[in-house]
């Protein structure tokens, strides 16, 4: 129960916009509630760090998403 608690906590003071951005980079919802979840669990108690990580993850995931589609094509 505290975990919810928690993660309500953290939803409501998000310090960067990393869903935008995934939006902006094209990244999957999916994936960036994927990368959250994870972000999540790694860093229940830190919500400054959990939201650059998600940043990150977001970030290189659509960089490598990009690599992939040019390598392909």
């Amino acid at each position: 129960m505290a975990k919810k608690g928690v993660r309500l906590l953290i939803m409501e003071n998000l310090m960067f916009d990393y869903r935008s951005l995934g939006e902006k980079l094209a990244v999957p919802l999916k994936v960036v509630e994927k990368i959250e979840e994870e972000a999540r669990d790694e860093f229940p108690f830190d919500n400054m760090l959990m939201e650059i990580h998600i940043l990150r993850a977001v970030k290189a995931y659509a960089k490598t998403s990009k690599q992939v589609m040019s390598v392909e094509n």
